[in-house]
């Protein structure tokens, strides 16, 4: 591949990535995205068939003109969001430049609009797509910048370059000192995490991209249009237990709803408090003498303030601000937020036993009849068939499981509902198509228990999940959505239960498919857990383990001694590479000794001095033109001056020989020097 091929390719690829880095987080519309393809593609084949189809520097004037009014109207006047109006502009400037004629000042400017567009990116994006993006542009860039350098080297000194310089060696060794970038790059961000505020982060994320959560009001029938996605909304993982230890399936609990007006359910709002953290960074909100089972739980961008937590929430940790809010034993932020969020959350297990709740017989609090025993008007058929369920029962645990049998055992579960001839939803769940989600399996069994005087109500969350072997975490999509029902009992509070049917929403997780998703799954979970929200813990416990590591090392030296510890043949090579490459920082001569080195290094010397040279000539009034060889200019030098012309002619010609003649010698890099101060002597 030659020059002008490669630098041609990689301009179109840089203006590719670039427009990627933002095509891939949704912010481009659909026209953008059209538009700019086909100017990429009208551009590269332009310069593929080399055919002079450009539009001329006029019309492009012109184009930027109105491109530049357009932005201002729309920022100014219909009140597009300032990054929006910039992202605009970044699009199509880049596409006019691609359409328009390319000379070396074009070509930096797209490289500059493609690594504009590339922070935009950077802000924009909270998905593992960018991830993606940022390796390869970081490898295409660094071939890219390397061959616009050499382009304009030639291009300054009117000389040809290699026409095989851009060959698989050479792609090969730009690409290894880009893996040198990234590592580098790496130790940066591990040293300095971001400091994460969500600023900018509202502006970006549309309505439509949010995952839909859970509020304080819920239509009865949402839970189940919900299940219908299967898009990410949290992934957890368990920090203190093996997953088999742990009981299935688990309830993700969210939001406690105890207001029924026969459609809607609701959190009211009498029993709001805020709870503030203790000393330690902590938001304890109960008390538990078991063995908590700590989580740590990584949202993607979602529409509520609730905070999900395993079955019944203790504590919670790592929230920015100094307190949350509690309604009904449900935990929230003071206000909703539009990006991801990053926590710990405590959470009490242990369910009591059977025999423990059958035998419970304390009275009800005053405030919990108060509030959990509310009812629409029902007609009288579900009043009925809550008491003849139970008729037979004499305490709360067992009425309780009466009617939670029941339901699962004379109705079906689906996500499709007809519609009935009652005005009352729950009546043609119970009565006529008796076939609903679990939004109607958990109303019912709270209704009946409250006709019974029984204080219950309905929790919405999520259920299980999909384990995540590879990277040990739960992910929980939209379609996990459930409603359950929690029951008090005045000795041990809430307890929770599931009337919906078990084989509901099962699926197999087998397969190659399933595999390769989930392994996907995982490489997004960790761009998201050690890139979007690295953090300031994070790198403290980074730094912990370092040292730690270290600390064990200096032990094991103290203990074995020195040439006992060298016998570990990695304690070798490490020492050894470290050695080499200080040798080579040091002596950085030796490398000039090596062929391919000193070839690299006496062209690069030739070409800076000889750069230097035509500087000071220009400032002189003797500029050289682009269709003027080296050997041609100097001639031109001499018809106009005298002593001058002499020496720059023989520098011209140790130049020529230095950078094309078979031999590279330290006598002639330093006849060059001497040649050009010479030349700085009799100019000044």
């Amino acid at each position: 591949m030659n020059l002008s091929q490669a630098q041609a390719l990689f301009t179109h690829l840089i203006a590719l990535l670039g427009f990627f880095s933002i095509w891939i987080t949704g912010v481009v519309d659909n026209l953008s995205a059209i538009v700019f393809v086909v100017a990429l593609t009208f551009s590269f084949i332009n310069s593929k068939i080399r055919r002079q189809y450009y539009i001329n520097e006029t019309l492009s004037t012109f184009l930027a003109i109105l491109l530049i009014v357009y932005v201002l109207l729309s920022f100014f006047v219909l009140g597009v969001e300032v990054v929006n109006a910039i992202l605009i502009f970044l699009i199509y400037t880049q596409i006019i430049k691609l359409l328009a004629r390319k000379t070396i000042r074009d070509i930096v400017q797209i490289y500059i609009l493609s690594f504009f567009q590339f922070l935009a990116g950077s802000v924009v994006a909270i998905n593992f797509g960018y991830g993606v993006a940022f390796i390869v542009y970081v490898a295409v860039s660094l071939s890219a910048i390397v061959i616009l350098n050499i382009t304009k080297e030639s291009h300054d000194t009117s000389s040809k370059a290699d026409p095989n310089l851009v060959t698989g060696k050479f792609l090969s060794t730009t690409a290894l000192i880009s893996i040198c970038v990234l590592v580098f790059t790496a130790m940066i961000f591990i040293s300095v995490p971001r400091i994460r505020t969500g600023f900018f982060m509202s502006d970006f994320i549309t309505p439509e991209s949010l995952r839909t959560g859970f509020s304080d009001e819920v239509k009865l029938g949402q839970v189940g249009q919900i299940k219908f996605d299967n898009s990410p909304v949290m992934r957890v993982m368990i920090l203190n237990r093996e997953i088999k230890s742990i009981p299935r399936p688990i309830y993700w609990r969210g939001i406690a709803l105890d207001r029924f007006d026969g459609t809607h359910w609701r959190a009211s709002k009498r029993n709001y408090q805020t709870i503030k953290k203790n000393i330690d960074g902590e938001t304890r909100v109960k008390h538990s003498g078991n063995e908590l089972l700590a989580q740590e739980i990584l949202t993607e961008p979602i529409d509520t303030d609730i905070l999900f937590s395993a079955n019944v929430p203790v504590g919670f940790q790592g929230l920015e601000g100094s307190m949350i809010a509690e309604i009904n034993d449900s935990y929230i932020l003071p206000n909703k937020t539009s990006y991801k969020l990053k926590y710990l959350a405590y959470s009490d297990l242990e369910v009591p036993e059977a025999y423990d709740l059958r035998s419970d017989r304390g009275e009800y609090p005053t405030e919990i009849m108060d509030n959990y025993l509310q009812l629409p008007f029902l007609n009288k058929n579900i009043q009925d068939l809550a008491k003849e369920l139970t008729i037979d029962k004499t305490n709360a645990y067992d009425r309780t499981i009466s009617i939670k049998n029941y339901l699962q055992d004379n109705l079906k579960y689906t996500r499709t509902l007809e519609r009935g001839t009652s005005e009352f939803p729950l009546d043609d769940f119970l009565f006529e198509n008796k076939a609903g989600h679990c939004e109607y399996f958990a109303t019912s069994m709270v209704v009946m228990l409250r006709v019974l005087g029984i204080p219950s109500r309905v929790i919405n969350g999520f259920i299980d999940g999909q384990w995540n072997a590879h990277g040990d975490f739960f992910l929980i999509r939209e379609s996990d959505a459930h409603s359950w029902v929690e029951v008090y009992f005045p000795t041990y509070g809430w307890v929770s239960f599931d009337p919906t049917p078990e084989s509901a929403d099962s699926d197999a997780e087998t397969g190659a498919f399933y595999f390769f998703s989930s392994y996907i799954d995982y490489l997004k979970f960790r761009w998201s857990r050690y890139v979007i929200d690295y953090d300031q813990k994070d790198q403290n416990q980074f730094f912990k383990q370092l040292r730690n590591k270290w600390v064990w090392q200096k032990r094991k030296l103290q203990n074995k001694g020195f040439s006992e510890l060298l016998v570990d043949k990695r304690w070798l090579i490490a020492l050894g590479l470290l050695g080499f490459t200080t040798w080579l920082l040091v002596k950085k001569p030796v490398l000039t000794r090596l062929p391919k080195f000193r070839e690299y290094y006496t062209d690069k010397r030739a070409s800076s001095m000889y750069k230097k040279a035509l500087s000071m000539l220009t400032k002189k009034g003797f500029k050289k033109h682009d269709y003027l060889t080296p050997r041609e200019f100097a001639k031109a030098v001499g018809l106009n001056a005298n002593s001058t012309s002499n020496t720059f002619e023989a520098l011209t010609e140790a130049y020529l020989e230095l950078r094309f003649g078979k031999s590279n010698t330290d006598e002639k890099i330093k006849n060059l020097e001497r040649l050009l101060i010479i030349l700085k002597n009799e100019i000044i």
